[in-house]
């Protein structure tokens, strides 16, 4: 990074932790303001999305300078209070905030979604990919159990993928953020901003919003989810769509799972292939919430090898 042209003029801080993404990040100083320099090889696709997403008032991060023959942009800093990081600190008034990403959430679904730059949808062939994007990884690789043990999941997989592109059939037509969870959601001057948008997806309302109140990084208590699932169909009926409880709660459950699914074989992938060991640390939360999950759903093979795989953990 020190060859770029903006090296001259920014003093490079800190290399910041990326999370699981591949891009770089590095905070940087100039006249005692803080920014962010990030390095993206796709760096195309997100500026499109992000002054998509700017321009419906949704709070990504500004773009002060964009060098796209590097893959460079230069951007706002949003500091360290992330909704992670204030959850940990045991932060009061953390239901207020929940609340305040509840309200963003729902801008990003329904204002955002008229004329979005975005054609991938959440669809068959990407529900089978993050099923077996979690046998791959964790149950096979991390968890060492053989291919062919894993075979008997076919079946469920194939039943929580048709029963849930059915039954999402009313609440499909969204943007999602696809990984808006409380490492990606900041509080800055009072306001909710988001970061790692870039692998928005058009889908069902119900997947964005399992992977805010179903978090493996954070605990959030049933009591808590049930308020907020409440005040999120609130929020929404004010928006002006409406949608039955029951109806909506079958949906988000089925997403729940696919969402803790992808989560696990994200941990396990980043830990085994990118050496990212920090990530194992959440596995047992990540597991805990899909044996909940499972408990009353109809997919006995998921949730017997699922609970087969909590007795190494517990």
């Amino acid at each position: 990074m020190s060859m770029h042209r903006w090296a001259k003029e920014y003093t490079i801080i800190e290399e910041i932790n990326t999370g699981g993404s591949d891009r770089q990040f590095y905070r940087c100083v100039k006249d005692k303001k803080n920014y962010i320099l990030v390095k993206d090889k796709d760096i195309r696709n997100y500026l499109k999305l992000q002054k998509h997403l700017e321009r419906r008032g949704i709070g990504v991060p500004q773009i002060y300078e964009i060098d796209e023959k590097k893959h460079t942009i230069l951007m706002e800093d949003l500091g360290e209070e992330s909704l992670y990081a204030l959850v940990r600190k045991k932060k009061r008034n953390i239901l207020r905030l929940y609340r305040m990403a509840i309200r963003e959430l729902i801008k990003i679904q329904v204002d955002a979604y008229p004329r979005v730059p975005v054609n991938v949808y959440y669809d068959h062939e990407h529900i089978s990919w993050e099923q077996d994007y979690f046998r791959t990884f964790f149950l096979h690789q991390f968890c060492g159990i053989p291919e062919k043990k894993l075979n008997i999941l076919d079946s469920d997989f194939r039943q929580l993928a048709r029963t849930l592109l059915e039954e999402a059939k009313r609440m499909t037509t969204f943007l999602m953020h696809r990984d808006y969870q409380s490492q990606n959601i900041f509080i800055k001057n009072g306001r909710i901003r988001i970061i790692d948008f870039q692998s928005a997806r058009v889908g069902p309302l119900t997947y964005d919003l399992a992977a805010l109140l179903k978090d493996a990084y954070v605990h959030i208590s049933k009591k808590w989810e049930r308020i907020l699932v409440d005040y999120y169909l609130y929020c929404l009926k004010k928006k002006g769509v409406q949608i039955k409880k029951n109806a909506f709660l079958n949906v988000y459950h089925l997403s729940g799972l696919q969402r803790n699914m992808q989560a696990l074989g994200a941990f396990a992938y980043l830990s085994l292939k990118k050496k990212k060991n920090h990530f194992r640390q959440h596995i047992p939360r990540g597991l805990q919430l899909l044996q909940s999950g499972l408990k009353n759903a109809p997919f006995q093979h998921l949730s017997k090898i699922v609970n087969d795989v909590v007795g190494r953990f517990y």
